[in-house]
């Protein structure tokens, strides 16, 4: 099942479906492999854990309604749009090696919806 996650400001932006997240659109940005996530091209690029995405910092970058994971303020969440229709996933890459994690942080300079962009 999927369900929107809200970023810093209150806004749904991106979506966490299952083992991936997906932006606006539907498209896969990002593939999650126990509570590691990857880049589309296999780079490690931050943690998922209790409903809460950190990025490479282990910063809090945007969480789902319901998430238990640390936030360093939980703003309130505004209304969600409408779900796009979902296209067929890419193949999956070989997925890099996780780095150790840092302490945590408050929130993450990057910004969620464009974090998977880079």
């Amino acid at each position: 099942m999927s369900d929107w996650m809200f970023g810093r400001n209150g806004q749904a932006t991106v979506i966490f479906d299952n083992d991936c997240f997906r932006n606006s659109r539907g498209q896969v940005v990002a593939w999650i492999n126990g509570e590691n996530v990857y880049s589309l091209k296999g780079k490690h690029i931050g943690w998922f854990e209790g409903g809460v995405l950190y990025d490479n910092r282990n910063q809090a970058l945007g969480f789902l309604r319901n998430s238990t994971g640390y936030l360093p303020s939980r703003p309130g969440v505004g209304g969600v749009p409408g779900t796009p229709g979902f296209g067929g996933k890419p193949g999956r890459p070989g997925l890099a090696g996780a780095p150790g994690k840092p302490g945590r942080g408050g929130w993450s300079q990057n910004d969620l919806e464009t974090y998977f962009n880079a």
